[in-house]
């Protein structure tokens, strides 16, 4: 069912960590292959944060935003932290950004955690909320540093990740924005991405050693593939019937940049013309939930999206979740 909300999104911000890190150096200083790395991967460059935090860098973007538009600080109604890694388990990042920004007491701040497709969720929630009249102005921010947590063991997942964070403002509009958005979880899939310590079953009282690898992040990319390429086709044409989308009628897809050849594996499965289907994995890596928003963010820029056009982001999240969003620019 078509679910018309009338907000717009007027303005975006990104953020890039000081620190650019190529592919080439960091596979010699771990002792492997440039080539096999960046053949598997598709990973070129990304960017990692030594100092700045998870807050700070949301903040360089919540600024960077309101700039872009003339908007001040004080014009924001809420505040929604839609990442999937944290500075702190408490107080969350919403709060540690509201505080970095010195937001005033009347902006309400919480966060939305579904790991990659936390930006997605948001928009359903903030849309819903300015669309009930609740807020007039929200601010959706997507802030990355998973560097902290790699386990170079595993090359699959430590090369491919990157660091960053982009923020997006939405209100009120006159034309329709979102019109509709499907996800389906496929709980089978809890192991295949996952940190196993640093919550209530784990905590960090029971780690061995400063070294212990279940605090760090592990990825089996082949059995997400697997899960994922068992349902996406099945869950794409229900979307594109339910949203009375034909690809002709479609201006891009924003996929999460996940892995290069995986991306290129689910283009092709479902039909996407190359033109409609952007790409940025190279020089940024995966955001993890900001890498959705930061690719709009970059086709807009690139105006490969003008007003008008009806855009389509996809992904999938940890658990595993899968995610599909139709939305007018």
């Amino acid at each position: 069912m078509i679910q018309k909300r009338y907000v717009r999104l007027i303005s975006s911000g990104t953020y890039l960590p000081k620190e650019r890190v190529e592919t080439v150096e960091l596979a010699k200083k771990h002792g492997y292959d440039p080539q096999k790395i960046i053949s598997k991967i598709g990973v070129y460059t990304r960017y990692f944060s030594k100092e700045e935090s998870i807050a700070e860098m949301a903040a360089h973007a919540v600024k960077n935003a309101l700039k872009k538009a003339s908007l001040d600080l004080d014009s924001l109604d809420l505040l929604i932290s839609a990442s999937g890694t944290y500075d702190k388990p408490i107080p969350h990042n919403s709060v540690l950004i509201h505080h970095e920004l010195n937001l005033p007491s009347h902006t309400m701040a919480f966060d939305i955690d579904c790991t990659c497709l936390s930006f997605f969720k948001a928009l359903d929630v903030a849309s819903t909320l300015v669309q009930a009249g609740q807020y007039k102005r929200v601010a959706i921010v997507s802030s990355e540093r998973p560097s902290v947590g790699l386990n170079w063991d595993t090359p699959e997942s430590s090369f491919v990740l990157g660091d960053g964070a982009v923020c997006f403002i939405l209100e009120a509009s006159q034309s329709s924005f979102m019109l509709h958005s499907e996800y389906e979880t496929y709980s089978q899939g809890i192991h295949f991405a996952e940190i196993p310590a640093g919550g209530s079953v784990l905590p960090p009282k029971v780690a061995e050693s400063v070294d212990d690898k279940r605090f760090l992040f592990k990825m089996d990319g082949h059995q997400i593939h697997k899960l994922g390429s068992k349902h996406i086709e099945s869950m794409y044409a229900r979307f594109m019937d339910r949203s009375q989308l034909t690809m002709d009628k479609i201006q891009m897809v924003i996929p999460h940049q996940a892995s290069l050849l995986g991306l290129g594996i689910v283009r092709r499965k479902l039909k996407i013309p190359e033109e409609k289907y952007f790409i940025n994995i190279q020089n940024r890596g995966n955001l993890v939930a900001a890498s959705i928003p930061f690719a709009l963010h970059e086709a807009i820029l690139e105006k490969r999206i003008k007003r008008g056009d009806n855009v389509v982001l996809m992904g999938a999240g940890a658990g595993i979740t899968l995610g599909l969003f139709h939305l007018i620019y």
